[in-house]
């Protein structure tokens, strides 16, 4: 026997969908006990939900009087719950009770069907509805905890490097502390290739008289600046600089340039260091000295290149202030970086 057909009037395609969403938002925002909901269950403002639940019910009605009969294109309404974010814990719950329950009294005033049929109708379509609102959540469930947990390891990402970076790092200047200096020597010593590692060892003249005379605070203002200095120096000769305690900072050449430009590169970094800085306190004038080694790689460790550089900037510094000096080559003690 062929099935008999849900038949209703025109005015079935406005009225009863306009009283379905009435029901419904009322239902989503006051609740089955007649208490007010916290304001999740409607994500978005009154008028804006308003009119998504009457567009999703003239959908549903439209698939309720449907002939032939498609129960199963209301699994899309059920989606359409979710990307609206109607996602709070008891909106499904209070939508199938309004579907089931309330729906059918509604529509008596529209609907000529033979008894029996709405009821069935109503309730595949609002099986199909749940349905589709389950996969729609479910998706959305996984896809939320892949961002977070992607979040989170973006986090830890962030913290590492952070940790890393203040485990390496001076804190007061930005530059590589005494540890990432002596590793990157280590390193490249230890590699190898045949090539010469160059170190200049940096001391300031003065600064002891700036801290004592200005305070810690001008001091390291001072220091904030000769760093910054030493480090642009640096990067124009391709060597690494280091801050390794107080007013001491170390250039690693990785692959040395030879004396010459090592000594290029120590006359330019005096040069920048004699330049007056502009503190808060006023203009103060310092100067530097520097020692020069030089090593094979393979051929010593990071404290025995560094040791040979200490040991030429004592000598440069016993010649007075602004001096430089190369590690084994005592003719060469005492050069001043403008001369």
């Amino acid at each position: 026997m062929a099935e008999t057909a849900v038949t209703a009037p025109s005015a079935v395609t406005a009225a009863p969908a306009v009283r379905l969403a009435s029901v419904w938002l009322t239902t989503l925002a006051i609740g089955q006990d007649g208490e007010q909901s916290d304001g999740d269950d409607i994500p978005a403002d009154l008028s804006s939900s308003w009119a998504f639940l009457t567009a999703q019910s003239a959908m549903l009605l439209a698939i309720l009087f449907g002939d032939p009969f498609r129960p199963a294109q209301a699994s899309a309404i059920g989606q359409a719950l979710v990307r609206a974010n109607f996602v709070a814990a008891d909106v499904l719950g209070r939508s199938l009770r309004v579907l089931m329950l309330r729906l059918p009294e509604l529509l008596t005033d529209y609907l000529i069907c033979p008894a029996g049929q709405l009821e069935r109708r109503v309730a595949e379509v609002s099986g199909a509805l749940a349905n589709g609102y389950v996969h729609a959540l479910r998706e959305r469930s996984l896809a939320e905890q892949e961002s977070l947990m992607r979040a989170e390891l973006d986090a830890q990402r962030i913290i590492s490097d952070r940790l890393m970076h203040e485990a390496t790092h001076d804190p007061l200047t930005g530059l590589p502390n005494r540890a990432a200096i002596f590793a990157r020597l280590s390193a490249v010593l230890d590699g190898g290739r045949g090539d010469s590692v160059g170190v200049c060892y940096v001391d300031l003249d003065g600064f002891k008289g700036v801290n004592d005379r200005y305070g810690h605070q001008a001091g390291d203002e001072l220091l904030v600046t000769v760093s910054s200095r030493i480090r642009e120096t640096a990067a124009a000769f391709g060597a690494l600089p280091g801050r390794i305690g107080g007013d001491e900072f170390i250039v690693v050449a990785d692959a040395s340039p030879g004396a010459s430009r090592m000594i290029m590169m120590a006359r330019a970094i005096l040069g920048e260091l004699s330049r007056p800085v502009a503190l808060r306190i006023g203009r103060v004038s310092i100067s530097a000295c520097a020692g020069i080694a030089e090593r094979a790689t393979g051929s010593a460790t990071s404290a025995e290149i560094v040791a040979d550089a200490d040991a030429a900037l004592y000598r440069a510094k016993s010649r007075g202030p602004s001096r430089w000096a190369i590690a084994g080559v005592p003719g060469e003690a005492g050069g001043r970086h403008a001369g």
